[in-house]
């Protein structure tokens, strides 16, 4: 279909079972990788432009996204795998990634105003697109209109691993900001509350989503002092589970990007300039994944350095709500989101035991006897294999970065604060199988393998899926955690397990019984923070990386 758009010249789009979608609709350009995104206006007098297939991507890094669907949510059977599996085939670039796609009601028009879910990608700031079949809004917006909360949704690209995440002294003294896959995203949102009242969304109505590295990078917008949207989800992560290092830090990645390139002994101007110009796939072949990259504090879009919030205060005066008008929250946790680990810090699970006490030991030397209960209570000796011990390890992990800010941001959010739990086990053969692994939830959030599932398993997610409608309508999918709530009277809204006769429930527990979350992390704070806790985190990973180094 051609739909015209009058403000943004005319597009044409695909029209398939009551759905409209324009993909790969570039909203920004850049000079070169490192450059600022620079929006994109469409005029009256443009020619029709083809937004039926998507655009560019910013994975440069296939080997990752190729393992972590397989290996997350598996495969229902040989003859399904290309659903659940990536294989390349994508168009990517890092010079022409900044496109987004919108997915409506093929009845909305201009006068619609309907609510938009803006949905940012997650793949641990080097891998992702929106064009990754788990992302197809599609399903999800046909639903949307079937409940009676229709929405449109939009899913955006920025730019990944160096381009978007790598800075230095040297980049920034040549005039190039940190932070470009952040500050892309930015410009993505502005780009929607100038555009999308076009395509028939409400511009004052704009729920920012994300997953994953996607969620950090949400709960980092609400620093902004402007208000960008409306309201917030946060899906298993944010700025506590991926975060903002320190500029010294970013130094050291530098370094290790300037020795795989081979441009130690050259000035610091010839480095920038091969960094620029340097062939996409050269760049990214010789750098990821050895080199890490991540958001940094930069004082601007990062004002400062993150830390669990304690009090209400924190929230307002500080991360992550530092003035921003959004008062509508909601955020969650898989049961074992922990289980990403597995795929992006494989080594850790060498020694892995050994490290983990180690690092309970240094961060808690004031507390020994609280850090030796604190390892057993999850399993752990320091003789068990890794077999044994890394899964055990990952509990406490998981418990440290995806279910304490949980309960932390609930408890601390100023405004409407909407908690869950995602406990729907992994139905598919592989190493997460009865375990609500990471990313898993995404499937039954957008429908796009209700096929492969069973009724109460499409109960599941359809009952996760109306929620998460409602709350773009405004409307409250469940009580609120307000100022009040202490561990027993902390409403969550707990999805699955089906295989257990459970479909979706509001519990009042913050760990406990149906929620299938524990408590430990929590019983020591009156001795040890939740900062601490995530201290040990760090130190067990520069184990871990030392142990690798030494092998």
């Amino acid at each position: 279909m051609i739909s015209e758009i009058t403000l943004l010249g005319q597009f044409r789009g695909k029209t398939s079972d009551g759905v409209t979608q324009f993909l790969g609709v570039k909203y920004a350009s850049i000079r070169n990788r490192f450059a600022d995104a620079e929006m994109i206006g469409y005029g009256e007098g443009d020619a029709i432009l083809d937004a039926t297939e998507y655009g560019y991507d910013g994975s440069i890094y296939w080997a990752f996204p190729d393992v972590y669907i397989m290996k997350l949510t598996s495969k229902p059977s040989s003859d399904q795998s290309l659903l659940l599996c990536l294989s390349g085939g994508f168009a990517e670039s890092d010079l022409d990634c900044l496109n987004l796609n919108i997915t409506l009601p093929a009845a909305t028009s201009p006068a619609s105003k309907l609510p938009v879910f803006l949905f940012i990608h997650g793949g641990g700031l080097v891998t992702g697109a929106s064009s990754f079949p788990q992302y197809d809004m599609a399903r999800f917006v046909k639903m949307s209109v079937q409940k009676g909360f229709p929405i449109i949704a939009v899913s955006i690209n920025y730019r990944l691993g160096i381009s978007g995440f790598l800075t230095s002294s040297e980049l920034r003294e040549a005039g190039f900001k940190p932070n470009n896959g952040l500050r892309d995203q930015r410009v993505a949102i502005m780009w929607i509350q100038k555009h999308i009242g076009t395509f028939g969304g409400d511009d004052q109505n704009v729920t920012l989503a994300g997953m994953s590295a996607g969620a950090a990078a949400v709960t980092l917008h609400l620093q902004c002092s402007k208000q960008l949207f409306t309201r917030a989800i946060a899906m298993s992560g944010s700025y506590l589970m991926t975060q903002p290092l320190p500029y010294h830090a970013h130094e050291e990645s530098y370094k290790q990007a300037i020795d795989a390139l081979g441009l130690a002994n050259v000035t610091p101007e010839e480095r920038v300039t091969v960094l620029v110009n340097c062939p996409t796939h050269e760049l990214y072949s010789k750098i990821l994944p050895r080199v890490p990259v991540g958001f940094a504090v930069d004082g601007d879009l990062v004002p400062s350095e993150v830390a669990f919030p304690k009090t209400r205060s924190d929230m307002e005066n500080g991360p992550p709500s530092r003035g921003n008008n959004c008062k509508d929250m909601m955020i969650g946790c898989a049961q074992m989101d922990a289980s990403i680990c597995s795929l992006l810090t494989p080594h850790w699970k060498k020694d892995a035991a050994q490290n983990m006490n180690a690092a309970m030991r240094d961060v808690l030397k004031a507390h020994p006897i609280e850090a030796q209960e604190i390892f057993e209570r999850y399993g752990l000796e320091k003789t068990m294999s890794d077999e044994v011990a890394f899964p055990a390890v990952l509990n406490f992990v998981n418990d440290v970065v995806a279910l304490a800010p949980v309960v932390a941001f609930a408890r601390t959010w100023q405004g409407n604060l909407y908690a869950y739990y995602f406990n729907e086990r992994n139905p598919w053969e592989g190493p997460w199988e009865g375990q609500a692994s990471h990313i898993l939830d995404l499937a039954y959030l957008f429908q796009n393998y209700r096929e492969y599932l069973t009724e109460e398993q499409q109960a599941v997610a359809e009952a996760f899926a109306e929620d998460f409608l409602k709350f773009c309508h405004g409307v409250s999918p469940w009580p609120v955690v307000d100022e009040t709530a202490t561990k027993d009277t902390f409403p969550v809204r707990v999805f699955g397990p089906s295989d257990e006769g459970l479909t979706a429930k509001v519990d009042v527990r913050a760990y406990g019984g149906e929620t299938m979350r524990r408590s430990t992390v929590f019983d020591y704070a009156d001795k040890i923070s939740l900062d601490e806790m995530l201290m040990i985190v760090r130190e067990f990973g520069v184990k871990a990386s030392e142990t690798l180094l030494a092998a």
